[in-house]
C-alpha cells in the first residue's frame, strides 16, 4: 500500500495534533485491526473507511448505522469523494 499522505487529528482546541501515515484503504473504528482506533463506546467496531477508487479519488464511506460520520459538519448519508482539507468527524473526534 503506497503512502498517500497523512491524516491529522484535530485537537479539541482546534489545533493540529497527532499525524498518522495515510494509506488506502483506511478503516476507522473501535476494533483492534482498525487503522485509526477510536476508543469511545459510541463508535462502531468499523465506523467508516476511506478507499481509493478506480479514478484515484479518495472515497469516504460511513459504516455505522447508529452514529453517522460527518464530513465538513454534514452527515454522510452515502459515500462521498474527499477533497484536500475536508474535516471528518466521528462522534466528537475530528480528522483532516
Amino acid at each position: 500500500m503506497p503512502l498517500l499522505g497523512k491524516i491529522v487529528v484535530i485537537e479539541r482546541h482546534g489545533e493540529d495534533g497527532t499525524a498518522f501515515p495515510f494509506t488506502a484503504p483506511c478503516l476507522f473504528g473501535r476494533k483492534l485491526d482498525c487503522d485509526i482506533r477510536i476508543q469511545l463506546p459510541q463508535v462502531s467496531d468499523e465506523h467508516c473507511k476511506i478507499e481509493l477508487n478506480e479514478n484515484n479519488e479518495l472515497i469516504l464511506t460511513n459504516l455505522s448505522s447508529v452514529n453517522p460520520t460527518r464530513i465538513n459538519g454534514q452527515v454522510l448519508n452515502q459515500s462521498e469523494r474527499l477533497k484536500h482539507g475536508d474535516l471528518i468527524t466521528i462522534i466528537d473526534r475530528s480528522y483532516r
